[in-house]
Order: C-alpha cells, then structure tokens, then sequence
C-alpha cells in the first residue's frame, strides 16, 4: 500500500535530496558508540524522498513497502541514485567545509578522500 512518512529531524543532512533511496537501521551502543545491531540485515528501506523542508525540520519519504515506521533511537541514512552521481568533481577549484554540530565534545575525523578531474587546460 502506498504511503508517504513525514520524518521529523533536527539536523538534516545538506546532500540529502528530492529522489534520493531513505533507510532505517537500529543501533545499539558498545562502549560509548552506536553501531548497527543487525549488520546489514537491520537495514530498512523507507522510500524515496519526496519533500525536504529544512526550515520547519522535516522530510517527507513515499514508499509503497510495508514497513514499521522508524523510532527516535534508530539511525536514518540515505543513498543517491547512481545514475545521476557517479562523475567526479570537475574544475580547478573546490572547497570543504567539515563542521562538529556538538560544541560541547571534540569529534577525530579519520580520513577523507576527493577524487577530482581537471576540467579543462
């Protein structure tokens, strides 16, 4: 049957777009970190992204699948569609910004990884 979930969030993720496959899985913490508890048979597809609205924080998800709606503790990721996202970045310029949303505890970031191709000479 088809539905369509309305999704409140606090922080809403800047490369979550119209389109984009939404998943649920739920987590468990092992010393102070959550982890999937289930591996990769805990992942829930929701459906696809059919309204963002960052200013009241909520995303709305269509799906015809028959599903539980996902609960507060469970973590919610998404993925893009591989068709429409698989170049690289082009050009001679690019910038990042990586930002800790928790200002009271420090975040280690481990590695991060660009792959660009030089657009033109």
């Amino acid at each position: 049957m088809p539905y369509v979930l309305q999704i409140e969030l606090k922080h809403i993720n800047d490369s979550l777009a119209i389109g984009d496959t939404v998943y649920y899985s739920a987590t468990q913490t092992i010393n102070e970190f959550s982890v999937d508890a289930a591996g990769t048979e805990g992942i829930i597809k929701i459906g696809e992204c059919s309204a963002i609205n960052i200013d009241q924080g909520f995303i709305r998800v269509s799906g015809d699948l028959n599903i539980d709606p996902p609960a507060a503790d469970q973590y919610l990721f998404f993925s893009k569609d591989n068709a429409a996202n698989l170049s690289t970045i082009k050009g001679y310029y690019a910038e990042v910004k990586i930002k800790n949303d928790n200002k009271t505890t420090d975040s280690e970031l481990f590695q991060i990884t660009l792959n660009a191709t030089q657009s033109s000479k």
